[in-house]
């Protein structure tokens, strides 16, 4: 009895899982109305004429933005029954890889000072030399806490705690630094059909950690 009600549990928990998981995204005009969308959109115009399917960029857009709307609702009617449990049993899948392309992604760039020094770049995403730091960040257990919400407005108090935390490690892997600081700058992605512009990085987060904070 245990075995087939376990089965159904377990089977329960991943339908749930991959519905949310999908990246179905609920698209805005605001979204489609972006250089990176209207770039995609052109290219999928091309892909569908290949195989016989007539759109111009418009109709495609409104019928990806209808269809959004539709499978959106649908999955939130799905998955409202088990919202419920996620947090107490800490089994939220709430992310969908690879919906659309973020035009304003944030840039990870930690900085150290020796006492009395100037600040020294530490790290700049996405470098990966082989060092110990590097290896740290690009963890995939790591890198799933601060790729995500890094970037955004408020990173919230997991993020908080996860600088407090790198800042404990680099402070181990370096004696000579005093202190850190982590920032995260905005980056401007254009599509291969706009003409490239240098921009300025905004910085969208910035945190310092002291090593007397740890002591």
């Amino acid at each position: 009895m245990w075995p087939n009600v376990r089965a159904a549990l377990i089977t329960l928990v991943l339908f749930f899982c991959v519905a949310e998981a999908l990246p179905l995204p609920t698209l805005k005009k605001r979204h489609m109305n972006r250089a990176v969308a209207k770039d995609e959109a052109d290219r999928w115009v091309g892909i569908l004429a290949g195989f016989g399917v007539e759109f111009d960029r418009q109709s495609l857009v409104d019928e990806v933005l209808r269809v959004s709307r539709k499978t959106g609702k649908i999955r939130h009617q799905i998955t409202k029954p088990w919202r419920k449990f996620e947090r107490p049993f800490g089994i939220s899948q709430r992310w969908a890889l690879f919906t659309f392309t973020d035009p304003y992604p944030g840039r990870l760039v930690i900085e150290s000072k020796r006492a009395g020094g100037t600040w020294e770049e530490l790290y700049r995403a996405p470098q990966d030399d082989g060092s110990a730091l590097a290896r740290l960040i690009h963890y995939r257990k790591v890198r799933g806490l601060w790729d995500d919400s890094g970037d955004r407005p408020h990173p919230g108090k997991l993020f908080e705690r996860w600088v407090t935390w790198l800042g404990r490690r680099i402070f181990q892997m370096y004696p000579e630094v005093e202190v850190i600081r982590l920032r995260f700058d905005q980056v401007h992605v254009q599509p291969p059909s706009v003409k490239r512009r240098k921009t300025k990085e905004k910085t969208s987060y910035e945190a310092e950690r002291y090593r007397e904070d740890y002591r």
